[in-house]
């Protein structure tokens, strides 16, 4: 490991070189991706998902009827 950083060290750290230092934490965990284990939230909104979409299978719109929808709203 290069080095440890305290909480005190990241307070002092500029906006610009936390966003740098969250990046790359976030691109170490992206490559581990397979072990990190998803928490159990994550999995009750999938089954709540998977069971709305089992009741009421019907397949929406196309993206772009819906893009057209959106459109006309704003104007």
């Amino acid at each position: 490991m290069a080095g440890t950083l305290t909480s005190e060290q990241i307070e002092k750290l500029s906006v610009e070189e936390r966003l740098k230092l969250l990046q790359l934490i976030c691109e170490s965990l992206a490559e581990q991706s397979d072990e990190l284990p998803a928490p159990e939230w994550h999995r009750a909104i999938i089954e709540q998902r998977l069971n709305r979409m089992e009741e009421d299978p019907h397949p929406g719109i196309p993206a772009d009827e819906a893009l057209a929808s959106l459109g006309k709203r704003k104007a």
